[in-house]
Parts: structure tokens; C-alpha cells; sequence
């Protein structure tokens, strides 16, 4: 059996991969990759972490906290920032908002390349999806695509960049996750880009696209928000 490489932030999206790559290839064939580039949902790495335990997936940690030091001064999704961060309405639209960190997947995925030859594997997968490439040129599949163009020219060891949710939503990806019987697992992730202490703002981006997604398939999230939900909406 292959032994995979999974780039794992803790979000919704990687997350699930994680719980796929586990169902398809076995636990102790999947190695799971998190970045610590200072990034404002630092929680997300804790939340990575215990649901590596709850796999019994292997689990790497690398410090990248230089990312962070050179996008603080345009990126609202880096520690100590002066960017404020905005709301859904604010970034509809933008086709490179202020939540963007600058070539942050290229930079993730060279490196977590590097880590996968390494380690012997010769896939690397990544959750990148369909929703993000409105605001993110870097999640597209054009881009992991091209990514792979440069990692094929590896003379001894190829490895390969997959993006299995890169045409799904995320109501899609929970549904993936109810299927696989893992629902519950899903209280292990974290999509804020604005954390409250350990509670999710519910006002950012980024969680009012998970909030809309849990209510698409008709779930409650299993995740607290600083905000009052209706999920019977």
C-alpha cells in the first residue's frame, strides 16, 4: 500500500481529506503536514492535531512563521496585523481579498513535496476547492496543475499533487463526511479566520461560507460560534 502525504490546516476542507485518504489507504499509510506560518486561527493547528489523534494518523508540525512575517503588512489572516478583517459583503467580489497571504500554496505545497520524498510518498494531497478560487488565484486546479508541471521534473522520485475536492463545495465535503460515517469528527476543525478565544466568530468569511454549507445539507455544526445560529433556517 502507498503511503500519502495529506497538507492538513485544520479547516473543513483538509480535514476531510484526511478522513478519506484514512478509508482509502488505511491510517498508518497516511502522514498529515501543518504549517505554522503566525496565522490569526493559530487554533486550527490544535484542532489538526486532535483529530490526527482521533485517526491515528501521523502528524508533523513545521514552524514557517517567516510566511507570516513577510504578509503581515497586507494580509488580515496574519497575527498582530494592522489589516482589519472583513465581513462576506466586504469581499464579494474581490478577486483578491485582504485575506489573502501572498503565494501561501505555492510555498506550502513546494515544501510539502520536499517533506513527501523525504518521507517516501509519492502523492500529496491538498483540499483545496472550487469556492476558494474566486478569491484565491492559488486554489484553482489550473494551479495544482501547474504545480505538477515543476514537481514532474523530479529526475529520481515522483510525486504528484491531488486535489480530489478542487470541483466540490463544501456542503459536498460534509456530505463526503457523513458518508464515511465521520460527522461527528467535524467538532476537530476550524474554518475562522477570526477566532474568539477557542469559539468561532461566525462574522468572517470564512464562517458564514461554512455556516451556509452545514445549512445546504441541513446539519447543525458541531463547532460553537460567538454568534446565535438558527440552524432550523
Amino acid at each position: 500500500m502507498d503511503k500519502v502525504l495529506v497538507v492538513l490546516s485544520g479547516g473543513l476542507d483538509s480535514s476531510v481529506v484526511t478522513m478519506m485518504l484514512c478509508d482509502q489507504y488505511g491510517s498508518e499509510n497516511v502522514h498529515a503536514v501543518t504549517f505554522d506560518y503566525n496565522q490569526k486561527q493559530k487554533l486550527e493547528i490544535e484542532k489538526a492535531s486532535s483529530l490526527c489523534k482521533e485517526l491515528k494518523v501521523e502528524h508533523t508540525v513545521l514552524d514557517l512563521s517567516v510566511l507570516g512575517e513577510i504578509a503581515r503588512p497586507m494580509s488580515a489572516n496574519i497575527s498582530d496585523t494592522d489589516i482589519e478583517m472583513p465581513n462576506i459583503k466586504e469581499v464579494l467580489g474581490d478577486p483578491q481579498p485582504v485575506t489573502y497571504v501572498p503565494f501561501r500554496n505555492m510555498i506550502l505545497l513546494s515544501l510539502s513535496l520536499s517533506h513527501a520524498e523525504v518521507q517516501g510518498c509519492n502523492k500529496v494531497y491538498t483540499g483545496l476547492q472550487v469556492h476558494d478560487e474566486y478569491g484565491y488565484w492559488d486554489t484553482t486546479q489550473k494551479f495544482v496543475d501547474s504545480m505538477n508541471v515543476v514537481a514532474g521534473q523530479n529526475r529520481q522520485h515522483a510525486v504528484e499533487i491531488l486535489a480530489p475536492f478542487s470541483q466540490m463545495s463544501k456542503a459536498d465535503e460534509i456530505d463526503v463526511a457523513i458518508k464515511l460515517g465521520k460527522f461527528d469528527l467535524l467538532k476537530h476543525t476550524l474554518t475562522c479566520y477570526n477566532p474568539q478565544g477557542v469559539v468561532s466568530c461566525g462574522k468572517c468569511p470564512s464562517c458564514a461560507e461554512r455556516i451556509m454549507n452545514f445549512m445546504k445539507v441541513g446539519r447543525k455544526d458541531p463547532i460553537p460560534y460567538d454568534i446565535d445560529i438558527d440552524w432550523r433556517v
